[in-house]
């Protein structure tokens, strides 16, 4: 029940990001078309148009523009899931059933985070589809994988903006907080680079993988990997603790 819950208060924005994105790829695929897909890469020599072309779309489009607009398309989810509880008042009556706090916490947080897996494996079907479709031949089944690292970078904002929400006990207040570490990050090489120090972002850590996706000779970033999935499950872990002690 409480699920369904979740999922009447979040669709609008599940929707908007949902369509967010697959115009954002289908838009992507008409142009590759009109500027004559495969043709318009064979002056990147040695490698082949095909290759140059599922690679460039790979690491700029889902590397860079696609993620960046799920990285704040997270944001409205993290905030909007037990933020709609803050703001509507309705936690003191949940708390109040016959169930854990945890599982009201983890549900909420499931139901968002399907969400986003739903948004990042349509963007990334429809640019497959398309390159696919361009190429006239799979160049790489690879590509479709591309939706772990853009998953992983999702589920950090969007659980950091959770955590924030839950602390906060408000949307807008977790948003804000949310924002304001994620721009930080995003900031984090820039400022490096003056430090001549190498730091990467969550946005760096997403275009990397998305590039060993399209078939880059980079390797995956597995340490990172391993650093946004143990802080998605640390953040998640903080909220319940934050909610199970709330008194409401």
């Amino acid at each position: 029940m409480y699920f369904w819950k979740c999922w009447r208060d979040s669709r609008g924005r599940f929707v908007i990001n949902l369509m967010l994105v697959s115009a954002i790829c289908a838009l992507v695929i008409i142009m590759e078309a009109k500027f004559g897909g495969p043709a318009s890469y064979q002056m990147s020599k040695p490698a082949s148009g095909v290759e140059n072309m599922w690679a460039t779309v790979g690491r700029m489009v889902l590397g860079g523009l696609v993620s960046l607009v799920i990285l704040f398309g997270a944001l409205t989810f993290g905030a909007g899931s037990i933020g709609e509880e803050f703001k509507e008042q309705t936690l003191g009556f949940l708390f109040t059933r016959p169930r854990r706090r945890r599982f009201l916490v983890w549900t909420c947080w499931l139901v968002g985070a399907c969400e986003l897996l739903v948004v990042i494996f349509l963007g990334v079907v429809v640019i497959f589809g398309g390159l696919t479709y361009l190429s006239g031949r799979v160049y790489t089944w690879r590509l479709l994988t591309a939706v772990v690292p853009l998953l992983v970078g999702a589920l950090a904002v969007y659980t950091m903006t959770y955590f924030m929400t839950a602390v906060a006990r408000s949307s807008e207040k977790g948003i804000s907080f949310g924002l304001g570490i994620l721009m930080i990050d995003l900031l984090l090489p820039v400022a490096a680079y003056f430090w001549h120090r190498q730091l990467t972002s969550i946005w760096d850590f997403m275009r990397t993988g998305c590039a060993w996706a399209a078939g880059s000779a980079r390797a995956f970033p597995v340490e990172q990997f391993i650093i946004y999935a143990a802080l998605t499950m640390g953040f998640v872990l903080g909220a319940q603790l934050v909610l199970e002690r709330m008194e409401v």
